[in-house]
């Protein structure tokens, strides 16, 4: 077997595994179904018998480019694999801004700027934290205690849809908790805890000015952040005003409790490959725990509602030329919040769109 032919087997393989996932998704029609399977087998029968190939051109005369068939289907079919894989990339990125807008709908703006004016200008009351829910009944109800009891007042989150209890323990909270500011938004439908991450930079640029605060705290719901880490990110903030701070696991490793050895392993890869696709060198690129200043966060332009959206905001530092610094923060892995967490498998698929939307996205 020659080189080109197994070049073509593997092509004919990958192209085919693309077309029955987005038919599954029933992101294609059945002819289109049909004309990506109708090409991968031409293409696996010519690679498998050269033969047949030469027949074929000889059938209409022809002696010579024979492998020109093969090399223009190959082609043709990579174009229309990315020409339907940009425009369902598009139209994910508008379903998601409608479910933004649409969660936007029913908030009281006047109750939330008159409860924002409301605190005095304390330290603490300047930070806002955001946090994205999807079925969160087990641990919600204790985190948003342990940041309020912190001395905290103000947290917006954003429901994706749970179907658990997860809205209606905020909306108790809403009720226990009358003199703090606690914002919900809700998703009409779920969309993945990257797709939360635009709701909330979408508020924070719409109505960011009504909440009286200097600075955002991004914050998981399944309790493996510990809010007295807030202690070293406010002492660092006080000796240098860095318009973003980004929480490392392993600046110091004996910081980073019970991470599994595999899970390091891929965290070391993805800040090698956030230097090479971001510029930027980050000793732990998607760790969730960050500080943004109130001003740098209206700056920031996130496209993506996947799960690049890590590397996109280490690119908005780059593109903004934001001051950064990482501090060390201490992350309690539990079985629990190992569960809720992106699979060891994610790896690949993250750094498969970060090359997709870094070369072929238009």
């Amino acid at each position: 077997m020659s080189l080109l032919q197994f070049i073509l087997i593997i092509s004919s393989f990958v192209i085919l595994l693309f077309a029955i996932d987005s038919y599954q998704r029933k992101k294609v029609n059945f002819l289109h179904f049909i004309v990506f399977v109708g090409w991968t087998i031409v293409i696996l029968l010519f690679s498998f018998n050269l033969d047949l190939l030469n027949k074929f051109w000889r059938f209409f005369w022809l002696t010579r480019w024979a492998d020109l068939l093969v090399y223009i289907s190959i082609i043709m079919l990579w174009y229309f694999y990315f020409e339907i894989l940009n425009k369902l990339t598009k139209d994910s990125y508008n379903f998601s801004r409608f479910i933004t807008n649409d969660s936007f709908r029913d908030l009281d703006l006047e109750d939330i700027k008159s409860k924002s004016s409301s605190f005095n200008l304390d330290e603490k009351n300047q930070f806002l934290f955001l946090i994205r829910a999807y079925n969160e009944s087990q641990v919600i109800w204790p985190v948003i205690d342990e940041i309020l009891n912190y001395w905290f007042n103000k947290i917006l989150l954003i429901n994706d849809w749970s179907t658990d209890s997860t809205k209606q323990i905020i909306l108790d909270k809403q009720i226990i908790y009358k003199d703090k500011l606690i914002i919900l938004l809700n998703h009409l439908i779920n969309r993945g805890g990257w797709s939360a991450n635009k709701t909330w930079f979408d508020f924070i640029k719409k109505h960011g000015d009504l909440l009286n605060i200097k600075r955002v705290v991004t914050y998981d719901a399944d309790g493996q952040m510990n809010i007295s880490d807030m202690d070293n990110f406010i002492s660092t903030i006080n000796s240098w005003d860095f318009d973003i701070l980004l929480w490392s696991r392993f600046i110091s490793w004996w910081k980073a409790l019970n991470i599994p050895f595999f899970r390091r392993v891929i965290l070391w890869g993805a800040k090698v490959i956030t230097f090479v696709f971001g510029g930027v060198w980050i000793s732990d690129p998607h760790n969730g725990y960050r500080v943004i200043s109130f001003e740098s966060m209206k700056k920031m332009d996130i496209k993506s509602d996947g799960m690049t959206y890590a590397s996109e905001i280490i690119e908005e530092i780059k593109n903004n030329k934001l001051k950064y610094t990482q501090v060390p923060v201490n992350i309690k892995y539990t079985e629990y919040s190992l569960s809720k967490g992106q699979k060891n498998s994610n790896a690949i698929r993250i750094l498969l769109e970060i090359i997709y939307k870094k070369f072929f996205f238009k």
